[in-house]
């Protein structure tokens, strides 16, 4: 299989969902027939993952210098766990550490052209920083190695595109946190995104306002006309087809009718809650703005089921299914 089909695809955390969404999803034959996967962690997690569920998968170490085997998957070993450092629904330390080795090393995979794209499973945030990790969360940690100054949150789904401004702020904290520059620059990244990674030509953006009804000419907030509808304006200045600032509660029956490629959105829960309303199992998590493909499913460890044979793989596959497309649609478009 050509390396244009090769995706890395790192373990998350060890004692959450992330092995067994991975696996059920490459069980899927929709899903296997379109990349060759390299996973990259742990060759034991793998395993009792697989007896778990009652896979018939074999696993095999592999180095980069190496060929792919045949008939197993392909692991690239980053750690040795030991059963108790990795029991289902039991986050430690050392399996923070070796979810942490494991983002490092995909990306040294997929930057030195040895994968052509990147899929996290998910991980614990707060058991990252305990392993020694000094980051927030996989986007930032990304971002930092892959040298990208301004990366974004897409939700991917088949009827809506959501970019968000923050992301993991008390929401006391967003007005303070907005800014002119923050939002234009959201608008750039998520044109160039749909521009340059999902082969739009002319995207429409829409971007919503903070406050109730987009502040309804001030009564309701001043941020719109101090901040968005500058940054709006920015952008239009860039010839790039923003529209707002939108009413969210307006914005997203147009985007879902196909009015808009994607919405600009303010903070996490007005993006994301009607992202989810229509794409809870299905969403996709894509990193805009960094130099490689990356996306991950739309959920998180969900410690409370892992190991139970319950976690449904779906948002998974997509993940999976999104990156195999965005990496034939750039190497076609390099090719031309």
């Amino acid at each position: 299989m050509s390396e244009s089909r090769q995706i890395a695809i790192s373990m998350g955390d060890p004692t959450g969902i992330g092995p067994e969404v991975t696996l059920r999803a490459l069980d899927r034959p929709g899903v296997r027939r379109q990349i060759s996967p390299i996973l990259v962690g742990d060759v034991g997690v793998y395993r009792r993952t697989a007896e778990v569920l009652k896979l018939p998968f074999s696993f095999a170490e592999w180095t980069p210098s190496g060929r792919l085997p045949r008939g197993a998957f392909p692991v690239r070993a980053v750690s040795e766990l030991t059963g108790a450092e990795c029991r289902p629904g039991r986050p430690t330390a050392a399996g923070g550490r070796a979810a942490h080795a494991a983002i490092l090393e995909a990306v040294r995979l997929v930057r030195e052209g040895q994968a052509a794209a990147l899929v996290t499973a998910p991980i614990n945030k707060a058991n990252l920083v305990a392993a020694g990790a000094d980051v927030p969360g996989h986007t930032e940690l990304l971002a930092s190695l892959c040298g990208a100054d301004t990366v974004r949150m897409m939700m991917v789904g088949r009827r809506l595109r959501v970019v968000l401004v923050t992301t993991h702020l008390p929401l006391a904290r967003v007005s303070r946190t907005l800014s002119r520059r923050l939002v234009f620059d959201t608008i750039v990244v998520a044109h160039r995104a749909l521009r340059d990674c999902f082969g739009i030509g002319r995207p429409r953006i829409g971007v919503t306002g903070l406050n109730p009804h987009a502040g309804e000419g001030g009564m309701f907030g001043g941020e719109e006309k101090r901040l968005i509808a500058p940054a709006i304006r920015d952008a239009r200045g860039r010839r790039i087809d923003a529209r707002g600032p939108l009413a969210a509660d307006s914005a997203f029956p147009l985007a879902a009718r196909g009015g808009f490629h994607a919405l600009v959105c303010m903070y996490h829960d007005q993006g994301l809650g009607p992202f989810k309303l229509l794409h809870f199992a299905d969403g996709v998590n894509f990193t805009a703005g960094l130099p490689i493909v990356r996306t991950s499913p739309d959920h998180g460890t969900a410690h409370d089921i892992a190991g139970k044979g319950l976690a449904d793989p779906t948002s998974m596959s997509e993940a999976l299914r999104l990156a195999a497309r965005l990496t034939r649609e750039r190497a076609t478009r390099r090719a031309a």
